[in-house]
């Protein structure tokens, strides 16, 4: 308790390690959180070039404009100029209306309106194409409906056979597609592991770097294991803080949907704390120099989310790429966090990725033995 006690002090008189451990983390979470405010990409801005000039392709332009994602903000009369303008990401795309478009619709000829898009941002270019094909579908659905009806064809009948099945669309556990809702809630834990793991590789690591061991031992009455927990227990503490405010921000300040209780998500948040934490006393105790235990640890922690499958399905990896995705607990942390809080899973149906989380604090019982000795010795051999 006295050691922990001047660990804590030591903490709170640090400016640097104060800000690595509480400061850093909360702005980062901070900008995550501002940079997806909105959640969905609104009025995205979009070129048009009409060659029709009729009323037909003006009333089709409009009913383009109103919807949720096309801004037609610039008007031009020729296409390499658009694509100058894409280039230098003025707009993200242009839509073209031929010549004689009225005329030709109205005479029964087909006609193609083009919709260009610039697909290196996938995102936007999808969602521009999602409300161009469904508006012109509209569009063309509503001229088949008139000619149809000018024939005498009944009201009732002409609307059925222009929709004769209809979509009943229903989308789960992110009805609003908002982008903060799904990507914040796997970056602000990717960003948490990290700090974790770093903060601990640093705060152990360097004791071992100057050779500070054998006077640490001292101070905490020659207990290793008093060592050890005097040392992290204050940092292990402010990162529990941290998950929670996570989690409070996540579920209660952004508003993402939860189904289960607060309390639920932060007790899985603190294991995925706990856990990287044994990792970094793991990675400090086995490897021969600090410099290693850094990189290591932060490539570890870095790659992660590649290996979470969270935006690419697990099952479209190689397998070889599933297999070692199991090595990463972020990746069995990320599932077992999506399925209970997002989805509402029972435990039932869903504990085998908390299981294998949770073995990974065996590494403990390997590390432990070599972190006595490290301590014992006084730190690295090696710098």
């Amino acid at each position: 308790m006295k050691y922990f006690k001047t660990e804590c002090k030591n903490l709170f008189l640090s400016p640097k390690r104060l800000f690595y451990v509480l400061v850093f983390p909360l702005v980062i979470f901070g900008f995550f959180a501002a940079v997806f405010y909105k959640g969905v990409p609104r009025d995205l801005p979009m070129a048009y070039i009409n060659y029709d000039q009729s009323q037909l392709s003006e009333n089709l332009l409009r009913m383009l404009d109103a919807t949720p994602n096309i801004d037609l903000k610039i008007k031009l009369t020729d296409e390499q100029e658009a694509q100058r303008l894409i280039q230098q990401q003025q707009i993200m795309g242009f839509i073209v209306i031929p010549a004689d478009f009225q005329q030709k619709l109205f005479k029964g000829e087909n006609q193609s309106v083009i919709c260009y898009t610039n697909s290196q941002f996938m995102l936007g270019a999808s969602l521009i194409q999602k409300d161009f094909q469904t508006t012109v579908g509209m569009f063309s659905a509503v001229l088949v409906m008139k000619k149809k009806m000018q024939k005498g064809q009944q009201t009732e009948k002409v609307r059925a056979e222009a929709q004769p099945i209809r979509v009943d669309d229903h989308a789960l556990y992110n009805p609003y597609s908002n982008y903060a809702y799904y990507l914040l809630i796997s970056l602000l834990p990717m960003m948490l592991q990290m700090i974790v793991m770093m903060v601990t590789v640093y705060v152990l690591g360097v004791e071992f770097r100057y050779h500070r061991g054998k006077q640490w031992l001292k101070q905490a009455g020659g207990s290793p294991l008093k060592a050890l927990v005097g040392k992290l227990f204050p940092y292990t503490l402010v990162l529990l803080f941290v998950a929670w405010w996570m989690n409070y921000l996540l579920f209660e300040l952004i508003g993402a949907p939860l189904h289960i209780p607060m309390l639920n998500v932060v007790l899985i948040t603190f294991a995925l704390v706990v856990i990287y934490q044994i990792i970094g006393i793991a990675l400090v105790s086995i490897l021969p120099n600090f410099r290693s235990a850094l990189t290591i640890g932060s490539g570890f922690t870095a790659i992660a989310f590649s290996f979470a499958a969270y935006t690419f399905p697990m099952e479209g990896l190689p397998k070889s790429m599933q297999y070692l995705a199991q090595i990463f607990p972020y990746a069995h942390f990320m599932k077992y966090y999506v399925n209970r809080a997002i989805k509402g899973i029972p435990v039932e149906m869903t504990w085998q990725p908390l299981l294998v989380l949770l073995l990974f604090g065996l590494l403990l019982i390997v590390a432990y033995p070599m972190f006595v000795k490290k301590i014992k010795s006084g730190g690295y051999e090696t710098v």
